[in-house]
């Protein structure tokens, strides 16, 4: 088992520094980046803590957060590690402790018991929410849309997203769009209703646009993109532009029509979803979505710390802006130069 001594060498400081950051010492004067190197080679190494009192005997606030994620599935993922990194560094800049709860943990509920807040990152069914309210009023859910607002939630502007990808194609020329996405369920069953693909056919439909026969659903992952974009290309009539429901899909649809001797975007144009680090390096480069994914999770830790402070919680659903960035993987379709 890792010591206090291995962390500081791992991380090359003191063990009083170690020691200090780990118990939150309001005095301690050293810069963040020390900080989130001593909590990732923690994490690394899985020290575990003992439970020592500080001289000040200061109290700190402890806040589960769940990821719906397993594991391992997560460190797949950039986009809700990228929201989970965002939250944790900025309870540690509150001083609060963090307790973690991945969905596959034999503890789940368990490890939330006595929770002063959570923070929920993904979907959740309405059992699993009935019963973190029964820990705490003090909840924020990440990336879950709701219908009624009954709990917190902070979710990304997908309705101006897709209006603005839908209008990019348009504007290029492009009448024939298909659509690459996943299904999702809670884990009571149910089918989680994707924005994405809701706002796409809203406004593929308000352009008229032809889009019906090109829509594929399988996982938000490479295989399924690639296996989504083999389908399409057994149409008799292709579509001139795709627009996948993540990065990760639009990387298997990239590889399918590389392998079909079909050119990106001279052939067919593609958009992305989330702006993954590695999409600016795609070939072609993926025009994409971006989302502050690391933001939604550093805005949940900055209201929840605010929450922890009241008696009272006013449930409120906050939304961040997403941004269409352009790069090569769209062009003008063969077909049209031009959709007026």
């Amino acid at each position: 088992m890792a010591t206090i001594r291995d962390v500081a060498k791992a991380a090359n400081v003191s063990i009083s520094t170690v020691s200090r950051v780990l118990n939150y010492d309001p005095s301690l004067n050293v810069p963040e980046s020390t900080k989130k190197k001593v909590f990732e080679t923690v994490e690394k190494m899985g020290y575990i803590k003992k439970d020592i009192k500080m001289k000040n005997n200061y109290t700190r606030q402890r806040v589960g957060i769940v990821q719906w994620y397993t594991n391992e599935k997560e460190l797949t993922d950039p986009f809700y590690h990228s929201i989970r990194v965002g939250v944790e560094s900025t309870l540690h800049n509150n001083n609060i402790e963090i307790v973690r709860s991945f969905r596959n943990d034999a503890q789940y509920f368990t490890k939330l018991e006595g929770m002063d807040g959570i923070i929920c990152i993904g979907k959740f069914s309405k059992t699993e929410i009935a019963e973190f309210r029964k820990i705490t009023d003090k909840i924020i859910f990440i990336d879950m849309f709701m219908d009624k607002i009954y709990v917190n939630t902070i979710v990304m502007d997908v309705q101006n997203a897709m209006k603005d990808a839908v209008e990019y194609l348009i504007s290029l020329g492009h009448r024939r769009i298909a659509f690459l996405g996943g299904i999702e369920y809670t884990t009571d069953g149910l089918q989680y209703r994707d924005q994405r693909k809701f706002y796409f056919e809203k406004y593929c439909s308000q352009y008229n646009v032809e889009y019906l026969r090109y829509i594929r659903e399988e996982e938000f992952t490479t295989e399924s993109g690639y296996k989504m974009m083999k389908s399409l290309l057994s149409q008799p009539k292709l579509p001139t532009a795709v627009f996948c429901a993540n990065d990760p899909i639009a990387f298997g649809a990239l590889n399918a029509l590389s392998d079909a001797g079909l050119n990106v975007p001279d052939d067919i144009s593609l958009i992305g979803f989330n702006n993954d680090p590695t999409s600016a390096y795609a070939n072609p480069p993926l025009t994409t979505i971006n989302v502050p994914s690391e933001k939604m999770g550093e805005f949940s830790a900055q209201f929840l710390a605010m929450f922890l402070k009241q008696k009272k919680i006013y449930p409120m659903m906050s939304m961040v802006p997403c941004e269409l960035i352009i790069r090569q993987s769209c062009g003008k379709p063969k077909s049209s130069l031009s959709w007026m």
